[in-house]
């Protein structure tokens, strides 16, 4: 009867060998992505073909035809495209650097306060941090749409603030706009 313990001494199947079959797996891995990529690019163009749809940035510089309220940068309805999206992209750096500015001053603030010797104060501001920290921000703005913004009257029902100068309502705050003489 033959030893079956005894250890191989020829040369290792290419099958068998961990590398070269790890190479094979992430070679056929890697084409069937590019397949995939290659037939879902295929079927779009020829889908925006068939449906005489035109693809591509060239809308960027056709007539927008709607107005922008804030603009940082000179903007009108006959600006294109491309200026609409420089404008609420600046809006949006606009308004992220001041949520970030004003977050910090209120967290400092609220961090102050949570440290101070005062029982009141640091307990309010416990509360505040504890609140707002458990509570996810989608939960959050959902609460603020619907308990709040919701209940607000409509536009022809609004309510009237600062002697008839500012008006609140489900669609916003409105206030005149300041016009220099």
């Amino acid at each position: 009867m033959a030893d079956s313990s005894a250890p191989r001494t020829g040369p290792v199947a290419w099958r068998n060998d961990p590398k070269i079959r790890a190479f094979f797996f992430q070679a056929l891995v890697l084409g069937s992505f590019g397949l995939f990529v290659w037939f879902i690019v295929d079927n779009t163009i020829t889908n925006l073909e068939r449906q005489n749809i035109a693809s591509g940035f060239d809308f960027l510089s056709t007539t927008a035809g709607f107005g922008i309220v804030q603009t940082l940068i000179e903007y009108s309805e006959q600006s294109s495209y491309g200026r609409a999206f420089l404008v609420a992209l600046i809006n949006t750096l606009l308004v992220s650097g001041l949520g970030i500015f004003f977050a910090t001053i209120i967290g400092f603030l609220i961090g102050i306060a949570r440290l101070s010797p005062n029982w009141l104060l640091s307990r309010l501001a416990a509360v505040y941090i504890e609140t707002f920290r458990n509570i996810p921000l989608l939960l959050q703005i959902l609460f603020w749409y619907i308990a709040v913004l919701s209940n607000l009257p409509g536009p022809r029902n609004s309510l009237m603030l600062l002697g008839e100068t500012g008006a609140l309502n489900s669609r916003g705050l409105y206030l005149p706009a300041p016009v220099p003489q």
